[in-house]
């Protein structure tokens, strides 16, 4: 390779490399002859060692924009190892971040350096760190997951708004938890696709050293990203604030998704709504801040002091759950005094005080489902911060596409979010999984599973706690677990480490550390948890019952046991990944049915005899175990939700099966 810019310097070839002055001699004639016919663009030899490379293509862009540089003509080894000097510099020529003018001195990185003008231009912008001990180490090789983590940086420096993708590479569990984030961005971008294990399957390998061809593939994907996102404009000088509008106004939604105030007063609620001639684009405001619209997205946002959005019944007395702030609701109706909302699959009534409304037209984002690789993860929006978390709820059902977006306020019936249409309704398994049932799988089977996907957990000695558990309480051991992995991040987050808790017990949201119930050790942690949670939420005379599943906040423990909305969701999705990693014996074990009114629970099928207690209304999901025909008709055998019975027996006319993802 020869580059006719720099003929100024001794070493022609390289500044990673030595040529000899056979080659300089070689170099200078090649470029007189170049200079002959006016050619200034870079050249390749007839062949060179990148040929037939499997990342060739996004060598050769990265050479021709002089990011890469070879050591002589037609050598540009691909395969070698890459240092955090060289990925620095790659990274620095490829944004061509302007030079440092204020930056840490490391001490082993001299000014004299070849490379040192390009490190602290990448320190400067962010993109590279030094250690505790003011040194850079420029000579260490880069690791694939060192190299992923530097590219997320440039990808803020660039102003590049950041999603996460879920991280489903074999070897996912072995990614430094730092740099995890990270890489799901690049993941999302797909700066990083992983490597073919040959079975379907992709691996990251994310201690293994880069090359000089990941680093080429890498930032070439990266500067695909960026210049096909330009980065953001620079903020406008502030406009001269309105002034505000008081009182309620009419205000037209305009084309850049701005309110437009009129100039008319209105004395109520009523003669404002009565204005409206546009539904779909104006919307009524009270003192500036929206009070009704057509449709949109309503927002938690507790008043002054709180840290909580009460929902209530219509009466606006009767409290039916609660959620934190920036949780999502689907927007029904409102009048002067309150807000009709959809939560999850019931309606419920919030204050004005306590939410905002967006209608669509200004909505910055929107929680939604997407099908990875055949299973279902949520993205759920921050309006917050502007971005996206998500989890894995489980399978995908089959009506889902990959590629697409759905909206679900219920996590079980989808919308496609490109036309609103509904395209099918299914529940997963582990969320509507009755927690009476016990698991199948062994205390050193639950033991391996943490092992395997977080060695550094305490909770992977502690398999037979939660089988004693189950045992003595009759709540499910594979459950339990799965709460706890996400109540208390694998037992290391610092309630657990401090207070030994690890379900989050008394962790209000308004101080979870300071109030988070302490325990001697884990094993009282996971007895105590057991008890508590099938006295007040899975039995009926508990006094959070609202079914013995974890659900959503319509129904289930999630209701009351945690504010957030998917509280439930996210525990299923934990059921579900032990499930796959041991072999998957479990989904879809149970047929689980749910009442259709108001329902009697028996000793025996017979309606003579005394109830056990009684479903108060329709929609507590228990699992179908046999049939038994009856003079009246037949019935289903299930297990009691009570502590004081293990059989139960429903009759099959208030009975329907729920549709499940198989």
């Amino acid at each position: 390779m020869i580059e006719t810019t720099k003929l100024k310097h001794i070493n022609l070839f390289t500044r990673e490399g030595n040529g000899t002055l056979k080659r300089i001699f070689s170099m200078m004639i090649a470029v007189l002859m170049l200079l002959t016919f006016t050619v200034s663009t870079t050249t390749y030899a007839a062949k060179d060692d990148i040929t037939g490379n499997t990342l060739e293509v996004e060598l050769r862009a990265m050479i021709e924009r002089g990011v890469i540089n070879g050591f002589e003509e037609g050598v540009y080894k691909p395969s070698d190892p890459v240092t955090r000097a060289q990925f620095a510099a790659f990274l620095s020529r490829a944004l061509t971040l302007p030079v440092a003018t204020t930056h840490t001195t490391f001490s082993d990185v001299p000014a004299s350096s070849s490379l040192a003008k390009t490190i602290y231009s990448a320190n400067q912008a962010g993109l590279v760190q030094g250690f505790s001990d003011k040194t850079f180490k420029p000579d260490d090789k880069i690791t694939r997951e060192q190299m992923a983590i530097m590219i997320d940086r440039a990808l803020l420096y660039k102003k590049i708004a950041r999603v996460e993708a879920p991280l489903t590479f074999t070897d996912s569990s072995s990614i430094n938890a730092t740099f995890k984030q990270g890489i799901a961005h690049n993941v999302h971008f797909k700066i990083i696709n992983g490597m073919s294990n040959g079975d379907g399957s992709y691996r990251f390998g994310p201690k293994e050293n880069a090359t000089r061809a990941h680093a080429a593939a890498f930032i070439y994907r990266m500067l695909q990203v960026i210049e096909a996102k330009p980065e953001q404009e620079p903020e406008p000088e502030p406009e001269p604030k309105p002034e505000p509008s008081v009182g309620y106004k009419v205000a037209t939604i305009d084309s850049n998704g701005k309110l437009v105030f009129s100039t008319t007063n209105y004395i109520s609620f009523e003669t404002a709504n009565a204005a409206i001639r546009d539904t779909k684009n104006q919307v009524v405001t009270l003192d500036s801040k929206i009070v009704k619209m057509s449709n949109g997205v309503v927002y938690a946002k507790p008043s002054l002091g709180s840290s909580i959005t009460l929902i209530y019944a219509e009466n606006m007395v009767t409290q039916i759950g609660y959620l934190p702030t920036n949780a999502e609701m689907g927007y029904i109706d409102a009048d002067e005094n309150k807000v009709k909302v959809q939560l999850a699959d019931k309606v419920g009534y919030v204050k004005h005080t306590d939410v905002t409304l967006y209608p669509d037209q200004m909505l910055g984002g929107r929680s939604y489902y997407m099908v990875n690789k055949g299973e279902l993860v949520h993205y759920i929006y921050n309006p917050g911060k502007s971005g996206y978390d998500w989890y894995l709820y489980g399978a995908a059902p089959t009506f889902l596409q990959e590629g697409k977006t759905y909206y679900s306020w219920d996590g079980d019936t989808f919308v496609d979010a490109a036309n609103g249409n509904e395209v099918g309704q299914a529940h997963q398994y582990f969320n509507y999984l009755p927690l009476r049932t016990k698991t199948s799988y062994t205390a050193e089977q639950l033991n391996a599973y943490i092992a395997n996907v977080k060695p550094e957990s305490p909770l992977k000695d502690l398999g037979s706690v939660f089988i004693e558990a189950q045992e003595k309480y009759n709540v499910n051991a594979m459950y339990l677990l799965a709460h706890a992995i996400h109540e208390s991040t694998y037992g290391t987050s610092e309630i657990a480490q401090k207070k030994f808790n690890l379900f989050g017990l008394k962790a209000t949201d308004a101080a979870p550390g300071e109030n988070a119930q302490t325990f001697s050790s884990f094993e009282e942690s996971i007895m105590y948890a057991g008890q508590y949670v099938s006295n007040q939420y899975l039995d009926p005379a508990g006094k959070h019952f609202n079914g013995a599943v974890l659900g959503n906040k319509a129904r289930g423990m999630n209701v009351r046991y945690a504010s957030d909305p998917y509280w439930g969701q996210k525990i299923a999705g934990h059921m579900y990944r032990i499930d796959k990693a041991l072999k998957g014996n479990e989904r879809g074990l149970y047929t689980i049915g749910e009442n259709t009114e108001k329902l009697n629970v028996r000793i025996e099928p017979n309606t003579q005899l005394a109830a056990q207690f009684t479903y108060p209304n329709e929609g507590f999901p228990f699992v179908l175990l046999e049939t038994s025909q009856q003079t009246d008709g037949m019935w289903y055998k299930t297990i009691s939700d009570s502590n004081k019975y293990t059989d139960a027996y429903v009759h099959g006319d208030y009975v329907r099966e729920l549709p499940v993802v198989k």
